[in-house]
């Protein structure tokens, strides 16, 4: 025996189908994978840092208002997706503060670029970060996700090691607890 139903039940059955299936293809393709080894970074216009010390510190000229990671001249950059209240980021700040100290001087200073990109953060935000002491590398915004979204949403801390043509060499997520041997796998990754 054959049920039929009136066509405005079976319209609402496939209009409800239909949006369901709609729904389940957008979430698949708005979902970027988080970066890795291997993978590129696409090309990112990126604000400059909030203060004029951290536009200095990646070779910028004072009037400039964004930079794209060719724009960096260094071998390696080494970008810190950070929250701005994120404790883990605080937690991993004071070793992150001793390793850009580190990658600035002697001869590794200006073969690598770091940089903070602040997931959400405002500039007041960043100011606030910057004026405690929290963070004494540059820190770049990214106050609507726009960049993040761009890197896979990944949770931070999330550090990313690559070249200025955005070849990904080195990711990590959370906290690095042995700085010093990130500071050797940093040199490893250098031309010699």
């Amino acid at each position: 025996m054959l049920i039929k139903y009136p066509n405005k039940f079976n319209t609402t059955i496939t209009i409800l189908l239909f949006c369901l299936l709609l729904s389940v293809i957008m979430c698949s393709v708005s979902i970027a994978a988080q970066p890795k080894a291997g993978d590129t970074i696409p090309p990112l216009t990126l604000p400059v840092p909030y203060d004029q010390a951290g536009k200095t510190a990646l070779g910028l000229s004072e009037t400039a208002t964004t930079f794209t990671l060719v724009d960096l001249k260094s071998e390696l950059i080494l970008i810190e997706i950070i929250g701005v209240y994120c404790p883990q980021c605080f937690k991993q700040a004071p070793g992150f503060n001793n390793l850009y100290a580190r990658l600035n001087k002697g001869k590794m200073k200006g073969r690598i670029a770091m940089f903070a990109l602040a997931a959400g953060g405002t500039d007041g935000e960043i100011e606030q970060l910057l004026k405690s002491g929290q963070y004494k590398f540059p820190v770049v915004r990214d106050d609507k996700y726009e960049i993040h979204k761009i890197l896979g949403e990944p949770k931070t801390p999330f550090t990313i090691i690559c070249r200025q043509d955005g070849t990904i060499l080195d990711t990590h997520l959370g906290i690095i607890e042995d700085i010093d041997k990130f500071y050797g796998q940093i040199k490893g990754f250098l031309i010699k």
